[in-house]
């Protein structure tokens, strides 16, 4: 019986310590993803406009795109993002960090997900701004400068251990790194439609790059809006009330403060699409 004990003991106190030499490794790996750098050379083929109805348009689209959505009407800090057991997501006061950027390194950060130290940003949608057209994202920079610094001290991000985890499995991605998938993946669905560049950047975010949902997300694919009727659909894109009045996690929420700013001939250029889209 002793010697039973013995090795039950050396059993545990092994166990213990590949416990410790794992969440060693996880935070190490973790820290040396946090800090991976990526070259970016983002250019503009137009210049930022000065006219107010254009920089009326910017704001719109930080409207449309989720910009405020996620970092407040002021760009101070927006509402965190608890993603239970494994992070809470405190959208930053980009507000006060914007004037440190040059209008290149903006557009790296939109549509690479690099911020200005050369590291990735997480859980920005990248991946979705990489659509917009050179006079969309003109727009957008130059709402942006417009918008004034204002201190506001938040909560910082957290990433607890089983999200660290995920990023050191590549189950969890920086933004940037994303982009980097994507872009070694070739190119993805034609945007050359209105219909079809509205909807990569208005709900490849949540819905992916394909359109076919994200599990994570747990959003489905957009061949359901086949099932919807132009009233129906405009319905659900201003009030996110879908068929049979239902509501949802997501879209509901996103509708209202996002989508109700789409004109009614926006609404059905994005219904046609996806009523025709092979998905």
């Amino acid at each position: 019986m002793k010697k039973l004990l013995k090795w039950l003991g050396f059993a545990v106190i092994g166990l213990i310590a590949l416990f410790v030499l794992a969440l060693l490794y996880i935070n190490f790996a973790f820290d040396r993803e946090m800090a991976r750098r990526y070259n970016v050379a983002e250019t503009l083929s137009v210049p930022l406009p000065t006219d107010a109805d254009e920089i009326a348009a910017g704001k719109r689209l930080a409207q449309l795109t989720g910009c405020i959505h996620c970092h407040g009407e002021h760009l101070d800090g927006g509402m965190p993002i608890d993603i239970p057991g494994l992070a809470r997501f405190v959208p930053p006061n980009i507000s006060t960090v914007l004037p440190s950027y040059s209008d290149a390194q903006l557009v790296g950060l939109l549509r690479r997900g690099v911020k200005l130290d050369g590291t990735g940003a997480w859980l920005m949608s990248s991946q979705m701004f990489r659509h917009l057209h050179d006079d969309d994202l003109a727009r957008l920079v130059a709402w942006l400068r417009t918008v004034p610094p204002r201190e506001h001290t938040s909560q910082r991000t957290k990433i607890y251990v089983m999200g660290r985890a995920l990023v050191v499995l590549g189950m969890f991605k920086s933004s940037a790194h994303q982009i980097e998938d994507l872009s070694a993946a070739g190119p993805g669905i034609d945007t050359t439609s209105r219909g079809a560049y509205l909807v990569m950047n208005l709900c490849s975010e949540c819905h992916g790059q394909d359109l076919k949902g994200e599990p994570a997300a747990k959003t489905p694919s957009l061949v359901v809006a086949k099932g919807y009727s132009a009233e129906d659909f405009s319905r659900l894109m201003y009030t996110g009330i879908g068929l049979g009045g239902r509501t949802f996690e997501l879209m509901t929420p996103t509708s209202k403060s996002r989508f109700v700013h789409l004109t009614p001939n926006e609404i059905e250029a994005m219904r046609g699409f996806l009523a025709e889209a092979k998905l």
